[in-house]
């Protein structure tokens, strides 16, 4: 059995339109997103940059954290049986749900110059000037978008069998699974012939 891997996508330069924008897919052996594994993903494409077999002209301005995400790989979800595609689309929503929170924690100290500037009731301070000015702040208001907008697309696409794990965890007795019928089971799909 290999061992699970993970995939990333480290964006060349974040300046261009998301259009123009391009990257490196990098994999690495892994179980879960995290601060390590990202790093050791900047380290192994700085490396093969400064090896030159990446293309001299990438990564102009540097690689760093803004540079990364992480790309899920398709699964075939079709023998998956509802409580397993369920259980993997709870990962996939807790980890896109923590990281547009971690995100949004991040943007918090831009909230009373994004409340200014929505309301239009007042000028800027000196500081709101500041912080208006400088180019972190607008990657920070794309990041909390885009965070918000992947979790968005993410919970329309769900089947609804992450709902199963949920009535799991409910049962009243550890290890027994307190299930009524199996339409509720299914969502409604059809079971095996009868």
């Amino acid at each position: 059995m290999s061992s699970p891997t993970l995939t990333y996508l480290i964006i060349d330069d974040l300046e261009q339109p998301s259009e123009r924008q391009v990257g490196t897919l990098v994999r690495l052996s892994g179980r879960r997103d995290s601060a390590k594994t990202r790093q050791g993903a900047i380290e192994l494409v700085r490396h093969l940059w400064e090896e030159d077999l990446l293309p001299a002209n990438r990564f102009a301005n540097g690689i760093h954290q803004d540079s990364i995400m992480a790309v899920s790989e398709p699964t075939d979800t079709q023998t998956l049986r509802p409580v397993e595609r369920g259980a993997q689309e709870l990962c996939q929503l807790l980890n896109l749900q923590v990281t547009h929170q971690q995100t949004c924690q991040e943007a918090r100290p831009l909230l009373s110059l994004v409340q200014a500037v929505l309301e239009n009731e007042r000028s800027l301070t000196p500081e709101e000037l500041e912080l208006a000015s400088d180019r972190k702040t607008g990657k920070l208001l794309q990041k909390v978008a885009s965070s918000h907008a992947e979790l968005s697309r993410f919970r329309e696409s769900m089947s609804g069998d992450a709902q199963l794990i949920l009535e799991i965890i409910r049962a009243e007795t550890p290890g027994d699974v307190a299930i009524q019928s199996p339409d509720t089971v299914t969502n409604g799909a059809s079971t095996a012939a009868k």
